[in-house]
């Protein structure tokens, strides 16, 4: 139990951190067509007039347009490494997710714990390893997102420009990534995001408090799409969504 009351005082301060405006889609395109994010290369030249791209330059200026054209996959599997830090201290968890059809679970390693949630069709579930009962939240759109441990970056979409100190295109690990900054001065933080261009997906974040860092979040591996045959399932056995797409089995014998 105090293991349990932990981890929720740490969702806490995660939530408190990124707690941010709700996300806004649907800013107009600046042309006809929604493009497809390239990074630029000075080395290659674009030939003919039917490209179905467009080179995007990122500034603070431009990168919500940018984001808004970018999408993530349906399907896809990935692991995270999240660190909480405080003056004297850090936490790290290792997070694994799986994502298919508008599910998302995620485990999260804490030392020898390890929490279960499951977020779809408007439902939060929560367990921890062993467990064969769960408790049963509402989920929100950024629910899955929270689950993880990671910002929800498209929340970038509703800020005021004058926000965005920063924006470009960097290169992070062999990802090509959009790069954009953001200050709360309400909240006197810093925000600093990694969007892959190739996936949509958020590659890394960290959050700063004046000159501390307090959360660090980074992708350490990717597949997409899921396979084929993984059950998004409770602890009882109830299996909510099975995944279209090799069955990933669970420490105690049972699928995910």
């Amino acid at each position: 139990m105090e293991q349990k009351n932990r981890t929720i005082l740490v969702i806490a301060i995660a939530i408190t951190v990124f707690a941010a405006v709700f996300v806004s889609f649907g800013l107009p395109s600046l042309t006809g067509r929604v493009p497809q994010v390239v990074l630029p290369d000075v080395s290659q030249e674009i030939a003919g007039e039917n490209q179905d791209y467009l080179p995007v330059e990122v500034t603070p200026e431009t990168v919500q347009a940018v984001i808004a054209t970018l999408s993530r996959p349906e399907s896809y599997q990935r692991e995270l490494n999240v660190t909480l830090f405080w003056s004297g201290g850090s936490s790290s968890d290792q997070v694994r997710i799986w994502a298919d059809g508008g599910y998302v679970k995620t485990d999260i390693t804490t030392g020898g714990t390890v929490q279960h949630r499951l977020v779809g069709d408007g439902k939060l579930y929560l367990w921890y390893g062993g467990d064969r009962t769960w408790k049963e939240l509402t989920a929100g759109e950024t629910t899955g997102d929270l689950a993880q441990r990671i910002p929800t970056y498209e929340d970038v979409l509703a800020l005021d420009p004058e926000q965005i100190t920063d924006a470009g295109y960097e290169r992070r690990e062999n990802k090509d990534c959009i790069y954009v900054e953001v200050k709360n001065p309400d909240l006197d933080t810093l925000d600093r995001y990694w969007i892959e261009t190739a996936t949509g997906l958020l590659w890394g974040a960290e959050t700063l408090e004046g000159d501390q860092k307090v959360y660090e979040m980074t992708e350490t591996s990717c597949t997409i799409p899921l396979g084929e045959e993984i059950a998004f399932s409770l602890p009882d056995g109830t299996v909510l969504h099975t995944s279209s797409a090799v069955s990933v089995q669970e420490e105690n014998g049972g699928q995910r």
